[in-house]
């Protein structure tokens, strides 16, 4: 609904160029696989998982992607460096363009996979998540080492939730950190570097979250984005609401709105990626995205941009 006076970068990773000015490219879209309790996977450690269902899950988002003209890159999350491996394994041979997020909750096993990709030539396509305060030095080598040149940088302050905060953790760091975050990002070789603005929990920061998105885009102008869902999971009193509901699906019915809402919210302010959470929600949140992104293409055009992405829902979707 605006334009930044700052020079907006655009990356290319893949297939997929994130940034840019409001409405000059569509929003890209960051489904998650194989995540905790995925019904899909039977074994965490060592990485089973329902081949057959899993393709499935990426052929939905490929048919959503070519219909509204939103990009999507796969989140994949694994929990040892063996389980993974074997999921980066699956998905480079089904897919051979579209970018990657390497995921988990435990450093070393990111560090495993940032030199496994390296090893067998896909790094120009994987997005590390994430460099963020608490990146270990064994990590930051890996890193280093590794041919892997875009990673999400993570704008958490855990002593400073503001806008403020944010900003220092990636100029500074801020309290405790010697370097901000996206200097040490700079030393690792990142030159695609995605501000993800830490989205905390309604009452504790999430209307600077929003906020974030306009500052970081307004004064660094670099793409933005986040997982923003997590507002919507970790809202306590959405979890007792969904209680008086007697099946999963009418549950599922009064959350999801909230759920996509957190996503639309930064879209109008700017934000470039969306990390929407369980891949399965692709089909209800593509269309939803799609059409704000029509809205904000229409505006640049009033405010002289030119929507350059010949594939965006505008010219799909009306």
């Amino acid at each position: 609904m605006f334009r930044f006076d700052k020079k907006q970068e655009v990356y290319e990773v893949g297939n997929v160029k994130f940034g840019g000015q409001p409405g000059e490219y569509p929003t890209v879209l960051i489904g998650t696989m194989f995540y905790a309790r995925h019904k899909i996977v039977s074994d965490e450690d060592k990485g089973i998982f329902d081949k057959a269902a899993a393709e499935k899950l990426w052929h939905n988002i490929q048919e959503m992607g070519a219909t509204t003209g939103n990009p999507y890159v796969n989140q994949i999350v694994g929990e040892t460096p063996e389980a993974i491996t074997k999921y980066i394994n699956w998905f480079v041979e089904l897919d051979d363009k579209t970018p990657f997020l390497i995921d988990s909750s435990a450093g070393d096993v990111r560090a495993a996979a940032a030199k496994y990709v390296t090893e067998i030539g896909v790094a120009d396509r994987a997005i590390y998540n994430s460099i963020n305060a608490s990146i270990h030095p064994d990590e930051i080598e890996a890193v280093r080492e590794s041919d892997i040149n875009c990673s999400i940088v993570l704008a958490f302050n855990a002593t400073d939730p503001s806008v403020k905060g944010k900003l220092e953790i990636l100029e500074t760091g801020g309290t405790g950190q010697s370097k901000g975050m996206l200097d040490i990002a700079k030393e690792c070789g990142i030159t695609k570097p995605l501000v993800d603005v830490a989205a905390t929990p309604l009452g504790a920061g999430s209307g600077a979250s929003m906020r974030a998105v306009i500052a970081v885009k307004g004064h660094l102008g670099l793409p933005v984005g986040g997982g923003y869902h997590n507002m919507a999971s970790a809202w306590d009193w959405m979890k007792n609401y969904r209680k008086k509901f007697e099946t999963k699906e009418e549950r599922q019915a009064i959350y999801m709105p909230a759920d996509i809402g957190t996503n639309l919210v930064p879209q109008v302010l700017g934000s470039n990626f969306q990390l929407f959470g369980p891949i399965e929600n692709t089909d209800k949140v593509f269309p939803a995205t799609a059409m704000v992104d029509i809205m904000l293409a229409e505006t640049a055009k009033e405010l002289g941009l030119e929507v350059k992405d010949p594939n965006h829902p505008i010219f799909k979707l009306v």
